[in-house]
């Protein structure tokens, strides 16, 4: 807004923004005498004035004044009208101030000349300038973002005009860095509405995935003036590993260890978990850790290796954006046994001899415990520790370790726990290997019983109860029907070879069980035909090399068919006649 005066007769300098021209003395007749005086005109930010034109009256008479004072408004074009006019009287002596207003809705934005005029003429006339709205930025800021993260520029904008308007308010954000606000850098733009004098605040949202972090110049520009500041766009929190060390070789059982330093490479704090992951459930280690911007961290972690085979495993300490891992070598030691050996009958009042040949087929040191075990409850699991030895071996190294039940041991193994046949193994905790050995009376030559041949007599037939009785500890009529079939072929096929005692004589479970480790349970149901028809051959051949006689044999292997069929061996019979003889065999269990 701009006001200027000008002077005619009686009329005073007017200066908007309240300056104060000289004051005039109008002579009104009669003895009247009217001072004007401080006449200024003024823009109104509000309300329904556009200006305001205020002047103050003095009566400097000595008698009554009453005027009729009117605010006359003439544009460029020389048209006029009354705005607003008051009628006053002041007493003599008396002053008053006076305000006149032109109505907003009469005007546009321009240039007027006004004059107050009464009855007498002008009393002060001046220039008025009306602006239209205007919008210029006073304040702008932007706090800082983090990249992805919506960022967000605010400012204060104000209407510098006369008038109320809506304007358009741009962001722009200089992206490379130029220095230069182009056009094709107009981030957003607002079109807020405002009365004369009025601010608003206006928020413009910068997305900032596409951005670099950095900083970046900003400038929200109106019509009427623009305000410039920085955008600071921070690294996003990421935790990221910046060493690692982790154990690469381990003898299993060691502990597996390992460390790790994390840093926050963002600029901002964040909050992660941090993990291990390994081949098992041992591996399970995490943490969450809380860095600034930046900051490290560095932990420590564990885990057990027991449960691992010997092998190459894959390891990593991890974050949820990055990663370090290594290959964790287990070695371990491995103890086989082989070799079993010992006597396969012995004299309860000797010493009973055992050896075994135990190699470290490992790739780590072994230093363990080697176990003799026998079986004394008849369950052909050996479970009776006799002995151990402490063996050290390096890796591919074996050794012979030997064992020994003594006829003088009678504290622990008396005659009866001995005397019959028992199943006996070395073990490590790795493997074990298994025999057989029959421990008899030097007198009577077997397992204790009157009825067993003696060296004398070895073609005294043994009775049924006294074979289940050597064999079982039962009699004949308590065992079950497969087990007393069983029995009555070792009956009758009596007499044993190579002068086997009854207790050294093993049944087809037997030999399915001990020499060929089938789960075959001691006196139960045995069925032959549930095993391979190959390993029933082996059973077969193992059963009858304990005999010199055929008679009695209730099952045929392949080859005794073939040999009363087609006087041959099995094997050296064409497909069509091993088809006879296998339909033969399979007849024998119907």
């Amino acid at each position: 807004m701009e006001l200027t005066s000008v002077h005619a007769a009686l009329v005073l300098l007017v200066v908007v923004g309240g300056a104060v021209g000289a004051s005039s003395v109008a002579d009104l007749g009669g003895g009247e005498s009217l001072t004007v005086e401080g006449t200024d005109a003024a823009t109104s930010p509000d309300g329904d004035a556009a200006f305001e034109v205020r002047t103050t009256l003095n009566n400097t008479g000595s008698a009554n004044v009453t005027r009729t004072v009117a605010l006359v408004v003439e544009d460029d074009a020389n048209a006029s009208f009354t705005a607003d006019e008051r009628t006053v009287t002041l007493a003599p002596g008396e002053t008053r101030q006076l305000t006149l207003s032109a109505p907003r809705d009469a005007l546009t934005a321009g240039e007027y000349e006004y004059a107050l005029d009464d009855e007498t003429g002008t009393l002060a006339a001046g220039t008025v300038a009306l602006d239209p709205s205007v919008f210029a930025v006073s304040e702008a800021d932007a706090d800082p973002v983090v990249r992805g993260d919506e960022g967000a520029v605010a400012a204060t904008v104000a209407n510098d005009g006369d008038f109320r308007g809506v304007r358009t308010v741009e962001l722009r954000l200089d992206r490379d860095g130029d220095g230069a606000f182009d056009d094709a850098e107009t981030v957003a733009t607002r079109s807020p509405t405002l009365r004369p004098g009025g601010e608003a605040s206006v928020r413009f949202a910068v997305p900032t995935e596409e951005l670099e972090p950095g900083r970046y110049a900003y400038r929200v520009e109106a019509a009427g003036g623009a305000r410039e500041g920085t955008l600071v766009v921070h690294r996003p929190a990421s935790l990221r590993v910046e060493a690692a060390s982790m154990t690469t070789d381990a003898v299993r059982g060691d502990r597996f260890e390992g460390s790790v330093t994390l840093r926050n490479v963002g600029d901002v704090p964040g909050t992660e978990t941090v993990r291990l992951d390994g081949p098992t459930e041992a591996f399970g280690w995490n943490r969450t850790v809380t860095l600034a911007g930046n900051e490290t961290a560095a932990l420590s972690f564990d885990a057990a290796t027991g449960g691992l085979d010997r092998g190459n495993y894959s390891v990593a300490v991890a974050t949820g954006n990055d990663s370090a891992s290594e290959t964790l070598r287990v070695r371990e030691s491995f103890l086989k046994v082989a070799d079993v050996d010992g006597s396969e009958s012995a004299d309860v009042d000797d010493d009973v001899g055992f050896t075994a040949r135990v190699s470290n087929i490992g790739d780590a040191a072994a230093n363990e415990t080697v176990e003799h075990r026998i079986d004394l409850d008849g369950d052909d699991d050996p479970e009776t520790v006799t002995g151990n030895r402490t063996v050290t071996l390096a890796p591919g190294e074996r050794t012979t370790v030997e064992f020994a039940i003594a006829a003088d041991d009678r504290e622990r193994f008396t005659d009866r726990d001995l005397l019959g046949t028992h199943v006996y193994g070395v073990y490590t905790e790795d493997t074990n290997a298994t025999g057989v050995v029959v421990v008899r009376d030097y007198y009577s030559g077997g397992g204790g019983s009157d009825s067993s041949p003696s060296p004398s007599d070895e073609a005294e037939t043994v009775s049924k109860d006294a074979i289940t009785q050597e064999k079982y500890g039962l009699d004949y009529d308590e065992v079950s029907g497969e087990t007393a079939e069983q029995v009555d072929e070792l009956y009758e096929r009596q007499p044993f070879a190579n002068g086997l005692a009854v207790t050294e004589v093993l049944t087809r479970e037997e030999i399915a069980r001990q020499e060929f480790g089938l789960d075959v349970e001691r006196n139960d149901d045995f069925d032959f035909t549930s095993i391979d028809v190959e390993t029933q051959q082996e059973i077969e051949a193992a059963f009858d090399a304990q005999f010199e006689s055929g008679d009695g044999d209730r099952i045929e292997s392949w080859d005794e068919l073939a040999r009363a069929e087609f006087n041959s061996e099995y094997e050296a019979l064409t497909e069509s006649q091993q088809a006879t003889i296998r339909e033969r065999y399979d007849e024998q269990f119907e």
